[in-house]
């Protein structure tokens, strides 16, 4: 299936994904500052190589899969229009539990979003793919939807404000990222807010 808007198309996963979303994780970087930093900080060159092949074969295994005909998009890749459907992200749902934790067994769907290339930043394509995966999930039967970060995470707390998402949970000194303590937020979107902004 895919999804467009004036600005933004979210497709599924294309071989020719695979590249740019490695080239993402190995080389251009400055992404994973912000997007799960703990996940990335003091990891080796091995330890790269390592978390680089398991992405792959994730992403190959994705594209082995059928894609479903109904049912939750669990994860999407984002292009511009402009020029010639240019790959520049993607977006991804994941399940929670009630305590706001990942969970494969969770009930509770809760989204993501990516934009590596910093060029491709503050130009308004984030806030166009997420609010376009909002209402794929929604036409896709779900009513509660959350996202979570860090409060060290300015633009996405920016984004998940605009978009209409609001505070459900915070779990205080829930992460240490680059030395500082920060904590651990999860909001859930207004449906009223988000369908009147």
């Amino acid at each position: 299936m895919k999804y467009s808007n004036d600005k933004i198309i979210l497709r599924p996963l294309e071989r020719a994904d695979i590249a740019d979303r490695l080239r993402w994780e190995t080389e251009e970087t400055e992404w994973q500052l912000w997007d799960g930093p703990w996940e990335y900080e003091g990891r080796t060159g091995g330890e790269r190589a390592e978390k680089a092949a398991a992405l792959e074969r994730r992403l190959l295994a994705r594209l082995a899969e059928e894609e479903p005909e109904d049912g939750v998009p669990m994860g999407l890749e984002i292009c511009i229009n402009h020029p010639a459907q240019t790959h520049i992200g993607w977006c991804s749902a994941y399940t929670i539990d009630e305590d706001c934790c990942i969970s494969d067994l969770g009930d509770r769907y809760a989204v993501g979003i990516c934009v590596p290339p910093r060029s491709m930043r503050r130009k308004g394509y984030a806030a166009a793919a997420l609010t376009l995966y909002l209402q794929c999930l929604l036409e896709s039967g779900l009513s509660e939807i959350y996202t979570q970060t860090w409060s060290g995470n300015l633009s996405m707390l920016g984004l998940a404000e605009k978009l209409g998402f609001e505070e459900y949970l915070r779990k205080p000194g829930f992460r240490t990222v680059r030395g500082g303590v920060y904590d651990g937020l999860t909001f859930r979107l207004n449906l009223e807010k988000f369908y009147h902004q």
